[in-house]
């Protein structure tokens, strides 16, 4: 199942739009952990140009970065994202 489709079909869905943060998928994986720990949340949704390509959470940077022993700041977001 792919979830790719436009931010607006998203938000369509999402009441509360204050709480959706989103990043490139050209992106460090570590500039993400940044993100959700500065706004408190498990999850970032991963855009470009208005096209939602996935999403990136705490639980993928674990499995695919962490226990991998590989370096956030090296490895993309694009990488690591679920689709």
């Amino acid at each position: 199942m792919s979830i790719i489709g436009t931010v607006s079909t998203v938000l369509s869905h999402k009441q509360h739009t204050e709480d959706i943060f989103v990043i490139s998928p050209d992106a460090t994986v570590f500039e993400a952990i940044r993100i959700m720990a500065e706004k408190n949340v498990g999850a970032l949704l991963v855009m470009r140009e208005g096209q939602l390509l996935g999403i990136v959470s705490e639980r993928d940077y674990t499995r695919k970065v962490a226990l991998r022993g590989r370096s956030s700041k090296e490895t993309l977001v694009r990488e690591i994202t679920s689709e």
